[in-house]
């Protein structure tokens, strides 16, 4: 805002009534905002998306009855939006506290009901947090500061000092009423929570907390804040102020409406993209099972045009399968598969083999079989030709006549002692590759290609062309055992369908039946997430414009705050939004930091920019104006150190903005550090500042006003 955001006394003045309601500049009401109906009925919107956003608005039930084609009646009002009236707000009087923390025999605290300022200043352990704790807990019957401690800290919580009944009272003046009430709360066990609590009236009735209708108020207005709680405001969970801020601001009704719509349109589109998801899973199904019926459904789903009748008809056949497929399954029951062994030891021959084959290729032995094997084929050549011949190979022009022939088959006689030892080795490296080849045996006719198996036997069989030994050794370790134990898997799925001839179509069946029925559901939701989704649509954009609207005055007290308070530093707050719904709500903080905005298109991220004193600041920004909005019922508001982390430029700019506040509502702050009373002399600023003193046995004693 830049200097340019009016200070609290040009933006709201406070009515000379008993009521200290804080209402606009000049007493004049804002103008109403058209209702989310009203919106509605000037919306363009068909009717059918209109309905959709009045279920919303309706219930959980109405949504429903819409999907079904049901008509939701438009309500007549919409108290969901209407903001909170003007309360009769109260202040606090005396404080009595016995017993309780810090705080020995009984002590007083006077304070004077109605707006204005008052500061109690005190070391570390002069029983200030214990005054502002007994205030919270006489009120509520719980503190904030002890839910976040160990159980040993919250054991620990009765004065040391003080043997008798521990106690805290509160007189609390109501505007408009001539007598203040007292609420009491006192402790008859060693547990913190073990208090009982009453409220008594000037003419001596009592009556239960309860009966005051504060419940609700205490959280959504929170009177006490403590350091821990202003860190967490804008540190902590993120919904936990998007929860407090809608509920101020008369909206929790309609983000309601809004998670609803946003669920039930959520659920019907996984609804409708199911049958998608799930489609490839009943593929994998339907491909694993022999039934022929599978294999048609499994052809119909791969279609483009899928038709449900047709398959809702064919899962509706529970019959046994087809003779053919009896067959085929009477022969995998008896299919058999070389055992491992077997396998083992043909591979380990191969192996040995080829090794034998390597050993004797260079050797005087392969030498002799080769020139021996040449001699037998010149010989060959020359019986085979009339008249004499000549040598084919060496062109040498010598005749293969009979004195030649006589002198090969002499040298082959010579030879052949020589080249047995080669002949050997290729003789067992043929034996090692015909066992190899009656091993790998071809796929059985009647066994279909499509199947596993059926596919798996086909490339086993491929290795009988292999004429490498090695090769054919590896072929056969690798494919082997995946053939073996597939064929045995076959064997027993075949046992089990014959003995129970619908055990694998049945499953597969009710599977393809489920998912027919999840199409078709698919198909209904199809037809009511159009207008679903523009519902919703809509609803978001009028939630969020009415949020806005709702947060103005609010975000503009915000702003005027940190304007106080961040003194010289270049950090301007640009705005506070509500966004996102569901977990992903949250208070969007957006800051200027050196003339360079920090806001994205999901919000701001102030915290991840500001030191922890500045977030101190940011969270009392926050927090101080909406104990000034006109459904307060509580025009009190205790602070307990909120100074701690602030630089003294803060603390300057605090003075300035408790004191402001002070005009118009009760501020008790309790503190240690000195800088905020100086601060508030030194600008001669309207306050009452008290010191507060505590001896070594829990005496605890409060400076009389001046």
């Amino acid at each position: 805002m830049n200097g340019q955001t009016a200070g609290l006394d040009e933006v709201i003045t406070v009515s000379t009534g008993v009521e200290f309601t804080v209402t606009p500049t000049g007493g004049v009401p804002p103008a109403r905002e058209p209702s989310v109906l009203e919106r509605l009925s000037r919306s363009p919107l068909d009717a059918d998306t209109l309905q959709w956003v009045v279920a919303a608005l309706d219930s959980e039930d109405a949504l429903s009855a819409r999907a079904r084609g049901e008509t939701v009646p438009v309500p007549a009002d919409e108290p969901m939006v209407e903001p909170a009236p003007a309360a009769a707000q109260c202040f606090l009087g005396r404080v009595e506290v016995r017993g309780f923390r810090g705080i020995g025999r009984s002590a007083v605290l006077d304070l004077t009901p109605g707006p204005g300022l008052t500061v109690i200043v005190g070391r570390n352990g002069s029983g200030k947090s214990s005054f502002a704790e007994a205030i919270e807990a006489a009120l509520t019957g719980r503190n904030r500061r002890w839910d976040a401690m160990p159980a040993a800290w919250r054991d620990g919580w009765r004065n040391l000092h003080v043997d008798e009944q521990t106690e805290v009272a509160v007189d609390v003046h109501t505007a408009g009423v001539a007598a203040p009430l007292r609420i009491a709360r006192w402790w008859t066990g060693e547990s913190v929570r073990s208090a009982r609590a009453e409220v008594r009236h000037a003419g001596g009735e009592t009556a239960p907390v309860s009966s005051l209708g504060w419940v609700g108020a205490l959280g959504r207005y929170r009177p006490f804040l403590s350091y821990d709680e202003l860190g967490r405001a804008v540190t902590g969970r993120a919904a936990e102020l998007y929860d407090t801020l809608t509920e101020l601001l008369g909206l929790t009704d309609l983000a309601e409406a809004e998670r609803r719509l946003a669920k039930f349109c959520d659920r019907l589109s996984k609804q409708e993209s199911r049958p998608r998801r799930e489609r490839d899973y009943l593929l994998e199904r339907l491909n694993a099972c022999a039934d022929p019926r599978a294999r048609r459904a499994a052809a119909m789903l791969r279609s483009d045009s899928v038709s449900l009748d047709r398959l809702a008809s064919l899962a509706a056949d529970d019959g046994p399968a087809d003779p053919n497929q009896q067959r085929v399954l009477r022969r995998l029951r008896r299919l058999s598969v070389p055992e491992r062994s077997l396998m083992s030891d043909v591979t380990s021959e191969l192996r040995g083999a080829s090794m034998e084959l390597e050993m004797t290729a260079d050797s005087k032995a392969a030498q002799a079989r080769g020139l021996a094997d040449l001699l037998r084929s010149a010989i060959d050549h020359a019986e085979r030709h009339t008249g004499v011949p000549e040598c084919p190979v060496c062109d040498s022009g010598i005749p293969l006549d009979g004195e030649w022939m006589s002198r090969a088959r002499a040298e082959i006689a010579r030879l052949q002692p020589t080249a047995e030892a080669a002949s050997s080795a290729h003789e067992r490296a043929d034996n090692a590759r015909d066992q190899a080849r009656f091993l790998i045996a071809p796929r059985p006719s009647w066994l279909p290609e499509h199947t596993e198996l059926g596919q798996l036997w086909d490339q086993w069989s491929a290795g009988s062309q292999l004429t490498d030994l090695g090769e054919l050794a590896r072929h056969i370790d690798d494919l082997g055992p995946r053939l073996r134990s597939a064929a045995v898997a076959a064997r027993k799925s075949a046992t089990s369908e014959l003995e129970n001839p619908e055990s694998g179509w049945r499953e597969a069946s009710e599977q393809l039946a489920a998912w027919v029925e999840d199409a078709r559901a698919a198909m209904e939701c199809r037809e009511v997430l159009g207008p679903a989704t523009r519902a919703l649509e809509w609803l978001t954009t009028a939630a969020r414009e009415i949020r806005d609207e709702r947060l103005r005055p609010l975000s503009v007290h915000t702003e005027h705050v940190w304007q106080n308070l961040r003194q010289e530093r270049r950090i301007d707050m640009e705005a506070l939004r509500l966004v996102g719904r569901g977990a992903g709500r949250r208070v969007a903080v957006d800051v200027r930091v050196d003339a360079v905005p920090s806001s994205g298109d999901d919000g701001g991220n102030a915290p991840g920019l500001l030191s922890q004193g500045e977030l101190q600041a940011l969270a009392l920004s926050i927090c101080l104006p909406r104990t000034l909005l006109a459904g307060n019922p509580f025009g009190f508001l205790v602070l307990d150190d909120p100074v701690q982390a602030m630089d003294t430029e803060t603390v300057e700019g605090l003075a300035g903005v408790l004191a402001e506040v002070g005009q118009y509502r009760q501020v008790v702050v309790f503190t240690h550090d000195t800088r905020l009373p100086d601060a508030l002399t030194r600008a001669s600023l309207p306050a009452t500042i008290r010191g507060i003193h505590r001896d070594s046995v829990s005496n605890v004693e409060v400076d009389s006003s001046p």
